[in-house]
This record gives C-alpha cells, structure tokens and sequence, in this order.
C-alpha cells in the first residue's frame, strides 16, 4: 500500500519537474523572438518576424504576405540557411543534366506529362426493372 503510495508521488514530481523544464524553454525562445528571426508555428507554418508586440508577432510568410500569431503559437526558433548553404543546393541542381536519362515508366518521356491512356468501354449499368437506359419507349399520359 505505501509502495503504491509513493510511487505515485514520485511520478507527480518528475511530472512536475518536467513541466517546469518546458516551461523555461519556451520562455528562453520567446524572449529570443525578435524581429528578423525565422520561426516556425505549431501550425507548421515557417516565416520571419517582422514585428514583437506583447502577446502577438507578425511573421512574414511570404513575399508581402504579413500574418499575426499569438506569441505562444511560436513551436520553435529556426536558424538561417547561409548563402554557402543555398549556393551548394543551386549546384547539385546544376549537375543534373536535362538530357540524363531518369528511372521513368515505359511510356513516359522526359518532355511532359505521360500520354492520356483509353480506358475500356464500359458497358452502361441496367436499371433496377432490367431495361438499359434509354431503350424503351415513354408513355404518356
């Protein structure tokens, strides 16, 4: 019975020690938050600061698209890529040629979208008294 007893309280405090842990971190990175710092939100959404206010950012997310958050939908700080970093991923762009030959489907070349296939006639569903659509006569009246 004490066993149990204080197992439980053990697991209170490491529960309690971890969540004071969390607590300091995300309070160390929103005070790092500051204007030209990348970020990204718990919404997965990556941007750069443009402006801090009390309890709110502004993240540019895009070319002139300006978005306000909430200070604590911030997930995490995100360093820069150097230019060096950029430069090395144009490269490896660059040394791919357009005329190396890629795995691709037989059938598909490399100049645009694979060729429109023909799908197999499809006979017409009957309808529920066992005459095909459109084959009988209609009555009036």
């Amino acid at each position: 019975m004490y066993l149990l007893l204080i197992f439980v309280v053990v697991l209170l405090v490491f529960s309690m020690v971890q969540n004071n842990r969390r607590r300091k971190s995300a309070a160390a990175m929103q005070t790092a938050i500051e204007p030209g710092v990348r970020v990204m939100t718990t919404s997965g959404i990556y941007g750069i600061v443009q402006d801090v206010e009390a309890d709110s950012i502004v993240i540019e997310i895009s070319e002139g698209v300006d978005v306000r958050f909430a200070k604590a939908a911030v997930m995490k700080v995100v360093p820069h890529l150097d230019e060096t970093d950029d430069l090395d991923a144009l490269d490896a762009l660059d040394d791919v040629d357009e005329g190396d030959e890629l795995d691709r489907p037989d059938g598909v070349d490399g100049g645009g979208a694979a060729p429109a296939e023909k799908s197999p006639d499809v006979a017409a569903p009957a309808s529920v008294d066992g005459h095909q659509p459109g084959t009988g006569s209609v009555s009036t009246g």
